[in-house]
């Protein structure tokens, strides 16, 4: 079963809202907000009228435990992200087994912990193997995924969104990629603070 597609104004703004709880404020949330009810009646227009733009990423280069680039795209990106996401959850959620704890509701690291801990008490042989694969989303097959999606998605409007999100993406993704392996270290430390 399909669940339809709901782009109507009060669910934008119940996108706003998800997205935006415990968020740190910072300039773009602020001019985003500062103009909140044009910003998301203009976003509501072009996703119902199907003009709706991803806007571009800006990458930059974080150094916690490691190196990584980070795309980040547009507050107003960000809250059709949340639209599909909130439109998704309701047609893969029920597929993913129980254990599965990453972005799902009523789920959580702390949660996680201790049903992690729960296997380890029954079973005092048993271990945990938590991975982190290098590049993961930036190597996903963007042809495949949207062919994945199509298998379950038949809403029109969802797909077209999922397209242009998928689209920019991939662009970005590669060209994170490319700037992963053509620059020398120390020049990408020097990228990061411009």
């Amino acid at each position: 079963m399909n669940y339809p597609f709901d782009t109507s104004l009060p669910k934008v703004w119940s996108s706003w809202y998800a997205f935006v709880r415990g968020k740190n404020k910072t300039p773009d949330l602020e001019e985003f907000t500062f103009h909140l009810e044009n910003n998301l009646s203009k976003l509501h227009k072009e996703i119902k009228n199907g003009t709706y733009k991803h806007g571009e990423y800006r990458i930059f280069t974080v150094f916690e435990n490691k190196r990584r680039e980070i795309c980040v795209a547009t507050i107003r990106d960000r809250v059709v992200h949340r639209l599909l996401y909130d439109y998704l959850v309701n047609i893969y959620d029920k597929t993913f087994i129980f254990d599965a704890w990453s972005c799902r509701k009523n789920k959580g690291l702390l949660d996680c912990i201790l049903r992690a801990q729960e296997f380890l008490h029954k079973s005092p042989r048993l271990f945990v193997w938590r991975a982190d694969i290098k590049k993961f989303f930036d190597n996903v097959d963007r042809d495949v995924l949207y062919n994945i999606l199509k298998r379950r998605v038949d809403d029109k409007n969802a797909l077209s969104l999922l397209s242009e999100v998928i689209r920019l993406a991939a662009g970005y993704l590669s060209l994170s990629l490319s700037l992963s392996l053509s620059i020398g270290p120390a020049q990408k430390a020097y990228q990061s603070v411009i």
